[in-house]
């Protein structure tokens, strides 16, 4: 019996004492927590205004931007018409492909807010209904020059102009 109870209380000690917290000390460091910051953004930013209430009167207020290449561009589109027809945004491309890009542009439709997928298509906004504004953000391209236009189906001859990357 003897024998019996000692093995007892030494198995009752052994299952105590794995059963606590462990104190197993390590002398390795914790790993440290690498944090990317992103490298800040610098913006040129510009506001442009859909005008007119007419197929004659309407266009752009600016005919030229200029910026530098690799610059983030920030467009604020404001679309001042009231007429239902007056839906306007902006679609940027590679010089003397305005053309083209804005027949493929009525080929993608509404669905698509007439931005085609199109090899020389830079950057395109949002549709802007009569009063709304809309926001174009891209990373500016290589130098050179560019044509930037309103894809909606009828102002793209009226509706254009030029953004020149020094």
């Amino acid at each position: 019996m003897k024998i019996y109870t000692k093995t007892l209380v030494a198995a009752c000690i052994l299952v105590a004492a794995s059963c606590g917290p462990s104190e197993t000390k390590t002398t390795a460091e914790p790993a440290p927590v690498v944090v990317q910051q992103e490298e800040e953004k610098i913006w040129e930013e510009f506001e442009l205004s859909a005008t007119g209430n007419t197929m004659q009167d309407m266009m752009f207020s600016e005919k030229n931007i200029t910026v530098e290449e690799g610059s983030w561009v920030r467009i604020e589109l404001y679309n001042e018409g009231v007429d239902p027809a007056m839906i306007h945004n902006i679609l940027i491309c590679n010089y003397g492909t305005r053309k083209e890009v804005a027949m493929k542009a009525i080929e993608a439709g509404a669905d698509n807010q007439f931005i085609p997928n199109h090899k020389d298509l830079v950057a395109a906004s949002d549709i802007a209904n009569p009063g709304e504004s809309v926001t174009l953000e891209f990373e500016a391209p290589a130098k050179g020059n560019y044509e930037f236009f309103c894809s909606y189906p009828g102002h793209s001859q009226m509706m254009r102009g030029y953004l020149f990357v020094k």
